[in-house]
């Protein structure tokens, strides 16, 4: 028998994941906070995400169970964003270490967490504070002007942005691994990107201050001959003053971690006694 032949009966052949496993460990991954606990936090549900992944590459049984245990360790992170990109990439550094690539427990097991900081830090920022503001901001609008379609926006805008970025990321961290998301971290790219979506959402944010919070006064008073409405008054100086004050003074109690509750309560009562003591009047119809 020739050298190559005997040569090719010895070489394991390789276990390649198909795109058919990689979208189902993606979309499991959407349920990463099942059985979420305060031990452990999202390791179940991220190690019952990995289960068709473990078992494409190995074969047995043994090799099953020692290769999920990793994924039994703590682990959290934003979940449907970027924090997919983490799931992307411990998929292919399990592909390769099923090929016999010298990848430890250990390796997997040190990227997923140092990378579940700041994924968390970067996908909270863009789910929370730029996607779903500026989303309720465009759908209560529609909402508010008696168009039906607005909740309909929110809920498929919501979850359109959210898959699509989701699978990206996921891809990029199974196509590119460490290495380029450790490329993009260091380079600053994502936190440019972040801050470029901030800013539409902070505008967003005040257009709404602006337009839907319904604050003015009715206070009159003469300066000799000369009567002064002060509403048109603080109008030609900063239009929506009055909304904008109360908008920054919420900011103020949420910074000072006040409740909503009280912060809530606070409103109630400053805007009933402001309007009988005719400070605050209803806005026209």
């Amino acid at each position: 028998m020739a050298d190559s032949q005997i040569e090719n009966m010895n070489v394991q052949p390789k276990v390649k994941l198909t795109k058919r496993d990689l979208i189902k460990h993606w979309l499991l991954g959407y349920s990463s906070e099942t059985c979420y606990n305060f031990e452990r936090l999202q390791a179940l549900g991220t190690a019952n995400a990995m289960i068709p992944i473990i078992k494409k590459l190995y074969k047995t049984k043994a090799e099953r169970a020692k290769a999920i245990q990793k994924y039994m360790v703590f682990f959290n992170t934003e979940p449907s964003y970027i924090g997919t990109v983490i799931h992307g990439i411990a998929a292919s550094m399990e592909e390769q270490a099923a090929n016999g690539v010298e990848i430890t427990d250990e390796d997997i097991n040190s990227v997923r967490t140092g990378l579940m900081g700041p994924m968390a830090g970067i996908g909270d920022t863009v789910s929370q504070g730029i996607v779903y503001p500026i989303l309720a901001g465009i759908s209560c609008s529609l909402a508010l002007a008696g168009n039906i379609f607005g909740p309909i926006f929110f809920e498929v805008g919501y979850k359109v942005i959210m898959l699509s970025t989701g699978y990206s990321m996921y891809m990029l961290g199974y196509k590119k691994g460490k290495t380029a998301v450790l490329s993009f971290l260091k380079a600053g790219t994502l936190n440019r990107i972040t801050e470029i979506f901030s800013v539409v959402g902070l505008m967003v944010i005040g257009s709404l201050a602006a337009t839907r919070i319904g604050i003015v006064t009715p206070i009159e008073f003469s300066v000799g001959e000369v009567g002064i409405n002060l509403q048109k008054v603080l109008d030609s100086l900063l239009p929506s003053m009055l909304p904008l004050a109360a908008t920054l003074g919420v900011w103020k109690l949420i910074s000072n971690r006040m409740s909503p509750t009280a912060i809530i309560a606070i409103l109630f009562v400053v805007g009933i006694v402001a309007s009988l003591l005719g400070i605050l009047a209803p806005l026209a119809q």
